[in-house]
């Protein structure tokens, strides 16, 4: 019997039995979620749940989290191949580890560090290219019209998320632009398809493809889309950088902060790599994120998986585990 997600697959759509997977997955661990995934080659949504859309969906603005110290080793990595200094404080500085550990003074320090080297406004426009464009406030967020290369019209309004920003600038304090670029707390303003578009980047090589959500269709139906013709596929962040931060969230699963899924798909020959992110206090009313890739048998980044749970522990809990749960059901159907 073919698995419920193969056709879909087939057609670059969006599979209504993996959405509601998810939904119940959510339901059974009693869970506030949301949850996205995108077939890195191609950029499109494979999957995406919201267990409550009336208070949080795919396309609602929430803080970045930890998630944020990915954009600035991205930045990093894009302009300086080292992976290690020593800081003005004389702390030694392991950006892949900032990664696997998830460690916040190694974040600001980072951060710091390259606000010196490469100077506030590269940064910035570095961060416009990830899909974080700088404004004045982040009350109310307008949506982000252009977000998509392709997208059924069943979708248009439901889809289309509020778009992403962030409120660093050349007059921002270096204590400030420490804390909001490895904390994730403050300054920022994200969706999660921004975020699984910014991990189909890094999944790609580097190259952003423009993200599409297809309806299935039998063989005789041809359901109406809205294109935007004007978006192209366009290198974002050196290969290079993106190998370096594939490998390190890698290791956030094999031994870092989301190790609770480092067998979860073991039986299977397919991987999954991530950066989690919790809101503080840490404790089981987080906010946790999990950020992630899923890896094939040969080691190629398939699909990525963003999954946010709102007060629902830390983020390599019930966020890693939502996600880890429904690599495995996708699988069963590339595996057809």
């Amino acid at each position: 019997m073919r698995a419920p997600c193969t056709r879909a697959l087939a057609q670059q759509a969006v599979c209504e039995a993996a959405n509601q997977h998810a939904l119940d997955y959510a339901k059974a661990n009693n869970l506030t979620a949301i949850t996205v995934v995108q077939d890195v080659r191609t950029g499109a949504v494979v999957a995406f749940a919201a267990s409550d859309s009336a208070q949080l969906d795919v396309t609602t603005s929430v803080l970045p989290l930890s998630v944020v110290k990915l954009f600035v080793a991205a930045s990093w990595w894009q302009h300086n191949n080292a992976d290690e200094f020593i800081a003005t404080d004389g702390s030694r500085v392991v950006v892949h580890e900032m990664i696997v550990t998830g460690s916040d003074k190694a974040g600001r320090l980072t951060a710091l560090e390259l606000r010196k080297n490469v100077g506030t406004d590269t940064i910035i426009r570095e961060l416009e290219t990830f899909g974080l464009p700088r404004r004045q406030s982040l009350a109310n967020p307008a949506r982000d019209e252009k977000f998509w290369g392709e997208m059924a019209n069943l979708w248009r309004d439901h889809l289309t998320p509020s778009a992403s920003y962030h409120l660093l600038s050349a007059s921002t304090s270096d204590a400030e632009w420490a804390h909001d670029l490895s904390i994730g707390e403050a300054g920022f303003a994200v969706s999660l398809l921004s975020i699984s578009r910014f991990l189909q980047t890094v999944g790609n090589g580097g190259v952003m493809t423009p993200p599409i959500a297809r309806q299935e269709i039998s063989i005789n139906n041809q359901p109406l889309m809205a294109a935007n013709k004007t978006i192209a596929p366009r290198r974002v962040i050196r290969r290079s950088a993106a190998m370096k931060l594939q490998a390190a969230m890698r290791d956030v699963v094999k031994r870092g902060t989301a190790k609770s899924i480092a067998q979860a798909l073991s039986d299977t020959s397919w991987s999954m790599g991530g950066k989690t992110g919790s809101s503080g206090p840490v404790g089981p009313q987080s906010d946790g994120w999990f950020a992630g890739l899923i890896f094939d048998t040969k080691g190629t980044a398939r699909f990525t998986v963003a999954t946010f749970v709102r007060h629902g522990g830390t983020g390599g809990g019930n966020a890693a585990k939502l996600s880890a749960d429904l690599a495995r059901y996708l699988i069963a159907s590339v595996n057809d």
